[in-house]
């Protein structure tokens, strides 16, 4: 069976075994071997660099301090009722921390020991050649303009970040104590600005809570001062308000009007009591008049009147009683005595009736009173209900009065405490441990520094060795014509002959069986899995002087992996040629090249044969490289039906006519009749085979059932 433009004996020479990934660890090894002398190169580039960074750095000096948040309070003046004491939570150590490190406490710093004019923070005053070497190698500097005046606030900025980024500080573990750090290139220097960092701390502490007792004190005062005007005017406005409206002061707020009600209420009682005594009296006498008995008239007994008229009636009673025995009823003497005693009769009713007169007019003045009383009341209750808002604006007026006073007490109370305690200054945190002067630099470690650029110059140079390699220039050899000069045979091969003995071998491809191996076409093109691919397209692509494109068909005889990935590797490798490449998914019962090319299609082959979409909206673009990629998305409901269908050929033509090379990845051979329906549409089939599969019979089953089908000329490649 011929095959275009292939001969056998021009197979490229067998590559060695790959390992488990597609550039084994030997072939790493050997590239590097390769490339020895550009590793050593770069290595002692590496180590001279770093000897001479390590030359230029000055000695760097550290020294600490320790200041610790004091949980604890002072009992005997206790700033808290003004300014709270500092927690000790870690979230608290933190803020502290940040303090320590502030802009502010920084400049307050450099201020204090004059850090402005010193060299090592004001890089404008540095003269050193290393100075002079790291101001010119900073890029801030390249563009700038150096003869531009230098604005003092940028310059004092550049002063305190530089300041800063010598100063940090940390907390230890789980204590309230906080290290403060100081690096400089003088031992003295590092821990002057390290205690100074500290007891600017600790002054500020005091200072902040100073400033918070003098602001609380002016505050207070300044309420103090609106509170006692306040109240002075509220209880003017109360006491005016009473006067204007008859309140009485005396009782709590009560009015004049109230205190009448109250003596009213109690002469009414009085009087009612009194008429109710008078009109029983009167009555009694009425009665006893009635009667006929005014002898029995307590008033009338009582009388001097009645008791006078009472003796000489008892004296003519005498009288009678002495003449009834010597003289008779007609006698002129008892005529006489009888009348004297029937007019101190009427004398005595006259009196018991002047009594019982006198009787009914105190009855009818003490009626008259109780009436004048009762008017009285209601005339003073009219009166009163009308002020009842009067005396309830009075006491909301005394109420503001009385909250403002006692408002102001409160203030007045808290700035004298405030006042007794500024004289007693207490911080919240202490100095427990100063800044000693370091006797040993902390930096640079010029040896471990010298130590560790010979490994990282031996990685660099391996690194660059490797991507040499990765980005070598692949030259594409060009087809071999029909009948091309024998070249030397290689080494024998422990491959079977018998497996060469049918289709022609096209290449060897070690790799493919790796994962991802149809990546390192775009990846490692110098590798030898890109190399061989790259010999395989010059024996199935068509001629780029003109010639017509070309179907290949790449299917397997049992693997189903290893056929999908020499498929792909081939139309990546044309692509990357700058071949117009299509991959077709010919595994119609069961697809593959979506997962393996790590695509998301909506439509594919059977769409475009169905005439449901456009083949532009089938195809998709490979996301490593140029090549088109039609899926299949899912199998058809009738295989055989699909396959026998005449728009399988149109579709073939009409690719044939748009593309260099259309590469159709087939199922295994013996798994359906799928590769030999797509076979017959083919120009080639490239058979992918495993040396150890050259004595198995099914390679040769399916190279028969190709041969039986009809199929266009096949050739080998085997993996490794």
């Amino acid at each position: 069976m011929s095959f275009h433009g292939i001969n056998p004996s021009s197979a490229p020479p067998a590559a060695p075994p790959s390992g488990a990934q597609g550039v084994s660890f030997a072939e790493v090894l050997a590239a590097l071997r390769v490339r020895l002398g550009l590793i050593l190169r770069v290595a002692v580039l590496i180590v001279a660099i770093a000897v001479v960074a390590v030359t230029l750095l000055p000695n760097r000096y550290v020294s600490s301090a320790v200041v610790m948040v004091d949980p604890r309070k002072n009992t005997v003046a206790d700033y808290s009722a003004v300014l709270t004491a500092l927690p000790t939570d870690p979230a608290s150590l933190q803020n502290q921390i940040q303090v320590l490190q502030s802009r502010d406490l920084a400049a307050e710093v450099i201020a204090k020991l004059d850090l402005y004019d010193d060299p090592e923070f004001n890089t404008s005053l540095q003269s050193s050649v290393g100075g002079v070497l790291m101001e010119a190698l900073n890029p801030r500097h390249w563009f700038s303009d150096r003869d531009a005046p230098v604005d003092p606030a940028v310059q004092r900025d550049a002063i305190v970040d530089t300041f800063l980024s010598h100063v940090w500080a940390e907390t230890l573990g789980l204590s309230t104590t906080i290290t403060v750090s100081v690096s400089s290139r003088d031992a003295d220097k590092a821990a002057r600005i390290a205690n100074a960092v500290v007891q600017t701390y600790v002054d500020d502490l005091v200072k902040a809570k100073l400033s918070a007792s003098d602001s609380t004190s002016a505050w207070l005062t300044q309420r103090i001062r609106e509170l006692g005007g306040q109240v002075q005017i509220q209880e003017a406005a109360a006491l005016t308000y009473r006067a204007q409206h008859n309140l009485d002061s005396s009782a709590g707020g009560t009015s004049l009007i109230e205190a009448q009600l109250g003596g009213i209420n109690g002469q009414i009682v009085q009087a009612r009591a009194d008429l109710s005594a008078k009109t029983a009296v009167y009555e009694q006498v009425q009665h006893l008049l009635q009667a006929g008995n005014p002898a029995d008239i307590s008033q009338i007994v009582a009388s001097p009147l009645i008791i006078q008229l009472r003796t000489q009636q008892a004296d003519l009673l005498r009288q009678r009683a002495a003449l009834a025995i010597p003289y008779g009823p007609k006698h002129p003497k008892r005529i006489a005595v009888d009348n004297e005693l029937k007019d101190l009769g009427q004398k005595i009713d006259e009196e018991g009736a002047r009594v019982a007169s006198a009787l009914a007019n105190d009855v009818a003045v003490a009626r008259a009173q109780l009436n004048s009383l009762q008017g009285s009341l209601n005339s003073t209750q009219h009166q009163a209900s009308g002020q009842d808002m009067t005396a309830v604006k009075l006491r909301a007026l005394e109420a503001d009065a009385d909250s403002s006073r006692k408002l102001y007490e409160a203030f007045l109370g808290r700035l004298a405490a405030i006042q007794d305690q500024e004289g007693l200054q207490y911080a919240d945190a202490h100095i427990i441990s100063r800044a000693p002067v370091p006797s040993a630099p902390a930096s640079p470690q010029r040896a471990l520094i010298v130590l560790a650029s010979i490994p990282a110059g031996v990685l660099i140079g391996c690194l660059w060795a490797l991507l040499s390699l990765r980005f070598a220039p692949v030259r594409r050899a060009h087809p071999v014509p029909v009948r091309p000069r024998p070249m030397p045979q290689p080494m024998p091969r422990p491959i079977p002959v018998a497996a060469y003995q049918g289709p022609p071998l096209l290449a060897e491809i070690p790799g493919a069986l790796a994962e991802g191996a149809a990546d390192h076409v775009i990846d490692w093109p110098a590798s030898p899995f890109a190399r061989a691919v790259g010999a395989l397209l010059t024996r199935v692509a068509p001629n780029r002087s003109g010639g017509p494109a070309r179907i290949v068909a790449v299917t397997t005889s049992e693997s189903d992996a290893q056929g999908t990935t020499v498929a792909l590797a081939l139309a990546r490798a044309a692509a990357k040629a700058g071949l117009r490449t299509v991959l077709v998914d010919g595994h119609l019962a069961r697809p593959v090249l979506a997962e393996v090319a790590s695509l998301r299609p909506q439509a594919g082959l059977l769409d475009v044969l169905a005439g449901k979409v456009a083949l532009n909206r089938a195809l998709q673009r490979d996301s490593r490289s140029a090549a088109l990629l039609l899926p299949t998305v899912r199998p058809p409901r009738d295989l055989a039906a699909a396959l026998s269908s005449p728009r399988v050929g149109e579709l073939f033509a009409h690719l044939r006519g748009l593309c260099d090379l259309v590469v159709v990845a087939s199922p295994p051979v013996l798994a359906s009749n799928e590769t030999t329906s797509l076979a017959r549409l083919c120009d080639a089939v490239v058979m992918v085979a495993r040396p150890e599969e050259a004595p198995r019979p099914n390679l040769g089953h399916a190279l028969r059932a190709l041969l039986q089908g009809r199929s266009p000329p096949v050739g080998m490649v085997l993996v490794r």
